[in-house]
């Protein structure tokens, strides 16, 4: 009965290390918003990934190692709202809170 008990748990153990990708070295990113809505054609785009947050107020995404970008993408023109570290296995915490009429951003690592 163990023997079988101890084969199971390998086995699951052998799946769910097979579906990882040991070559890429990524971290999470945490984007809040701290304002009810964004301006009607405006969005959140982190490096290349846009990001939807017109229903929720925080999202996770991971991201591969390095330096990241936040803009806002307003029509056809990109604004860096700031740019900071990934690192691996870690989450950054980035709050993106509307100010005096303009988005400023926070970063926490």
């Amino acid at each position: 009965m163990r023997l079988r008990f101890a084969r199971a748990i390998l086995l699951a153990a052998g799946v769910g290390l097979a579906g990882c990708d040991w070559h890429e070295e990524t971290g999470f990113v945490e984007v809040k918003k701290s304002f009810p809505v964004f301006a009607t054609g405006d969005s959140l785009i982190l490096n290349s990934t846009t990001l939807d947050l017109a229903a929720r107020s925080s999202l996770v995404v991971q991201q591969p190692t390095g330096t990241a970008v936040i803009q806002l993408k307003h029509g056809e023109t990109n604004r860096k709202l700031c740019e900071f570290a990934v690192r691996k296995n870690r989450v950054v915490t980035v709050t993106v809170m509307a100010t005096n009429g303009s988005l400023r951003c926070s970063v926490q690592s």
